[in-house]
């Protein structure tokens, strides 16, 4: 992969981008009824998400370097993998929607389309090119049978 940004530093930029909108546009904040606890719920998931997408990896003895996809020396396809080909990033894009749900502005979701945007573009895609070329079709049924996010 030409581009190797690991997604943890998009996460932050993306998370640091919604903050700077809420603290540029408060005005457009509103209220969630139950916010805080409605975030946290978000937060947990996401971590959960990741962390599950972790284990599953570590499980199974093969890298979770995200930028060095051609380092996996197993296909992981069960556990939180029959739900989503990326828990790690689906979990950060999660905890940006607590953040989202915590400021309670709508221009914040502007962080988490990016973070879709680019991860989608510049990462999941190179990293499916390369699982392509080391699992074959075993990873082009995976691909048909599970969703890139959700």
């Amino acid at each position: 992969m030409s581009l190797k940004i690991p997604p943890v530093v998009v996460f932050f930029v993306c998370l640091a981008t919604m903050f700077g909108i809420y603290y540029i546009t408060p005005d457009f904040s509103f209220s969630i009824p139950f916010r805080v606890t409605i975030s946290r719920v978000f937060l947990a998931l996401g971590a959960l998400a990741a962390l599950l997408g972790i284990v599953a990896f570590r499980n199974q003895s093969t890298t979770v370097d995200p930028t060095k996809p051609d380092k996996a020396s197993s296909l992981v396809t069960g556990g939180v993998y029959q739900y989503t080909r990326n828990p790690m990033y689906l979990g950060m894009a999660l905890v940006l929607l607590g953040g989202v749900v915590r400021t309670g502005n709508p221009l914040c979701l502007l962080s988490i389309m990016l973070f879709v945007w680019y991860l989608t573009n510049f990462q999941i895609k190179p990293e499916e090119k390369a699982l392509i070329e080391i699992f074959g079709k075993e990873y082009q049924a995976y691909l048909k049978k599970v969703r890139r996010w959700i």
